[in-house]
């Protein structure tokens, strides 16, 4: 599973309200980010989202790991501009 992958698409999917249009913005398959998502639940051993064909929303699980992954990529965006920045 490529982990950083599958964050962006819950992540995104979050954000998004749907898998997708998350899929759209991430410019990749409905069924790849349905795929990422799944294998996900697998690696964490629960699952942070609850999908039906109409509806999506957070678990107290997914909430608590959204909130991680937040502060987490938005460190990661930290690093990478403060690279980018020593040229």
């Amino acid at each position: 599973m490529d982990q950083l992958a599958a964050i962006r698409v819950f992540m995104r999917t979050v954000e998004a309200g749907s898998i997708t249009r998350a899929a759209a913005d991430l410019a990749m398959p409905k069924s790849t980010a349905s795929k990422l998502l799944g294998q996900l639940e697998a690696h964490l051993g629960t699952k942070p989202l609850l999908r039906s064909t109409r509806s999506l929303s957070l678990t107290p699980e997914g909430e608590e790991y959204y909130g991680h992954v937040s502060r987490l990529m938005a460190n990661l965006h930290d690093v990478d501009a403060h690279f980018q920045q020593r040229g």
